[in-house]
């Protein structure tokens, strides 16, 4: 199996269309296309797609057995993928960690110290609205995501985004609100048009 190949397994394992691997790479989807059916590219062009999928060669050729098939603990670090929604406003962010059980949250990306500390600070705050959320009145609830809608504008200006999911467990029907930042020059960041209309609301 050539290189082009194994980048293909890649990318179907990340749930990747050769479209999406082509916007976050900067590079063509013609030249996906190419790269996938021949195994040859320009050394630039390869990192960039590399660096897209999170991977070096290195790493590439270690996920496949001598006879190309794809390693058991391959399968299984992507089986749990995970997609989180962009969170762009307090209401949207309540809806996922109104009454809650559990919180996971984490940042990624932040380079700087205004960006870490403001990353800390936001985190810090839904944590806090995570525990009150069902003690305060209607009126409360309003100006709590008025604050976050704040709090996400200027995480925003500083070129970071914040992205959000509702898990629940099977086995004890806990929900866990999970709250993560990531850089919006993130290349795992997938641009994915949807019908809003299509979502199911949490309760």
């Amino acid at each position: 199996m050539h290189m082009g190949l194994k980048i293909k397994e890649l990318r179907r394992l990340k749930l990747l269309t050769q479209s999406q691997l082509a916007e976050i790479s900067g590079v063509s989807e013609r030249t996906i296309r190419r790269l996938e059916s021949t195994g040859t590219a320009e050394s630039a062009t390869l990192q960039s797609i590399l660096k897209a999928l999170d991977i070096n060669l290195v790493e590439l050729e270690n996920m496949f057995n001598d006879d190309d098939t794809l390693k058991d603990e391959t399968r299984e670090k992507f089986s749990d993928l995970r997609f989180l929604q962009r969170i762009e406003s307090g209401r949207e962010l309540v809806r996922i960690i109104a009454s809650a059980h559990q919180f996971g949250y984490d940042y990624h990306d932040c380079k700087t110290d205004e960006q870490i500390e403001n990353a800390q600070g936001f985190l810090t705050v839904v944590a806090d609205v995570l525990d009150i959320w069902n003690m305060v009145e209607i009126g409360q609830r309003f100006n709590l995501e008025n604050d976050l809608t704040k709090q996400i504008k200027q995480l925003e200006e500083l070129g970071l985004w914040v992205f959000g999911d509702r898990q629940v467990n099977e086995e004890n029907n806990w929900n866990t609100a999970i709250v993560e930042i990531f850089s919006k020059e993130n290349p795992m960041i997938q641009k994915v048009k949807f019908d809003k209309n299509l979502i199911q609301k949490n309760k």
